[in-house]
This record gives C-alpha cells, structure tokens and sequence, in this order.
C-alpha cells in the first residue's frame, strides 16, 4: 500500500464547501493515485571529463579514462556492447541502465537485463536515438570496443531510489469539475510532499516508469506505431543531467514501451521520443 497524498487544511476545506460528495471522489482519487517507480541520479566518477571543453584544456586537464565497468548503469564511459558489427559512427553512448543494480523495483520493472541508449547524431530536427536492449547481460558476452564519444562531457554513475509518483496533464484534474477556477487554481498550487522528486524536487533527476508524464499528453499516437498512448508505459524518462554534463534544451527525452513488450521482455520495441517538460 503506497502513502496517499493529503492535500492542505485550505484545499480540504475548499472542496468540502463545493460538495461532501466531490471531497470523497478526490479522496478516492487520491488513495488509488500513487504509482511506484525509481529515481535516477547520478555523481561523477573521475575529476576531470571525458571530453575536456577548451576551458579545462587551458587548465591542464587531460581526458578522463573511464572507470566504470561495462556492466554498470551510467551516463558517459565505455557502453557495453554484444554486437559484432555495431556501428558508432554518426552515434555517441547515452547512458545504460543494469536492472540487476535497482533495489525495491517498482511493479513492472525487469529484474535483470541491461537497457542502452545511444544519440544520432543529425542536423537538423528532434533528438534520435538507437535502442540496445540485452536480456542477460555479462562480462562473457561483451565484446571490447574503442571508446565512443558520449552525449555527456563527464562520467556519472547512475544511483537509484524508489519513489512514488502521480498522474500528470488532464488525467491529475480528473476528479474536480472544470468550470471552478478558483479550485483548480488550488489544486494546481498544491505540491504533495514526498511525491514526483524527479519534477519537484530540488534537483533534476530521472525515472524509471510510475505514471506516464503529463508532458505527452499532446503527442497522440505514438510514433511508428498503431497504439494510441495509453496502451504504454513509460519506461524512463530523461531529465538535464549536472552530473554528467548534457541537457535537452526545454524538452525531456521518454522511453515508451508497450505493456504487452514490457510483459514479455522486449525491450528492443521501445520508442523513444522527446515533448516539452
């Protein structure tokens, strides 16, 4: 049983003043709202970045090695890598998340297999990116490949933790009637605490699956596919990341999968997109 988000003094009084019924539809609307998922983080590893700027040149500092193995969840460093023939021209590592590594995993969340993402490079449009999805990942399998180029400048090491979040977009401001401004101004003012670190929190962060972000509210049929957005989850979400040195711009980047390819563990059907935060 997750905690369930208890608006403010005002904001209860408010609703039981437009109706005793419409206070116990958002209060069953709340117990049923939190979803679990995880919180990704990251710090870095080395003291210098993998690909120094002209600044840290003229400081002195040389390109970091990287540190991390290639069984590791990161941003930046050497990605591990099954492919015999995997071409990284025009591509630089993104990140890669080892499932092993999560503690306390949300419902839905594989237990073990390594999920990889690679940027393409392109001139002009949104952000592309090559999925790489490997089932049982191990030192055996990985082949030794020359360093590519990261999306970020630093190395980071992703740290999880479990949260909680809530439904975003038009799905938050179901319960309540939508010709009340004076109540929807306050519902939309409130921040339940200990929910949506990754979008409240004092810090960016990322996160594997819970609800799916009201910033794709707009999208409309997923990209490639048949299924309207509903029939997805979303399995990560990519803030800016400090750390590791790279941000989108006003934009998150999201990985979609379909319920049925998360069931079954078919990770390499993922889309990923980006929308406005």
């Amino acid at each position: 049983m997750w905690p369930v988000p208890v608006p403010p003094p005002e904001l209860r009084a408010l609703l039981r003043s437009r109706s005793p019924s419409l206070a116990r539809d958002v209060e069953r609307f709340l117990a049923d709202a939190p979803r679990g998922c995880a919180y990704v983080r990251s710090e870095r590893v080395a003291s210098s970045p993998l690909q120094p700027s002209l600044l840290h040149r003229l400081r002195g500092m040389r390109a970091a090695r990287p540190v991390l193995g290639v069984l590791d969840s990161k941003f930046g460093g050497v990605p591990y890598v099954e492919e015999a023939d995997l071409s990284w021209k025009d591509h630089r590592f993104l990140g890669q998340v080892q499932f092993e590594q999560l503690r306390d995993s949300p419902p839905g969340m594989p237990a073990q297999g390594l999920f990889a993402l690679d940027l393409v490079e392109t001139r002009f449009g949104a952000p592309a990116f090559r999925v790489r999805w490997y089932p049982e990942p191990s030192e055996v399998r990985a082949r030794s490949v020359v360093t590519p180029r990261s999306v970020g400048r630093w190395e980071a090491r992703m740290v999880f933790a479990p949260g909680l979040s809530l439904p975003g977009g038009p799905a938050w401001m179901a319960p309540l009637p939508t010709d009340d401004e004076e109540l929807l101004d306050a519902w939309m003012e409130w921040t339940p605490h200990g929910f949506l670190e990754d979008e409240w929190g004092a810090e960016p962060c990322h996160r594997l699956l819970g609800h799916v972000s009201g910033g794709l509210e707009d999208l409309g049929p997923v990209p490639g596919r048949r299924e309207p957005l509903g029939a997805y989850e979303m399995l990560w979400r990519i803030d800016l990341d400090r750390s590791a040195d790279f941000d989108w711009g006003t934009n998150w980047v999201y990985v979609l999968v379909h319920r049925d390819d998360l069931a079954a563990n078919r990770l390499e059907r993922a889309v990923v997109v980006t929308a406005n935060a």
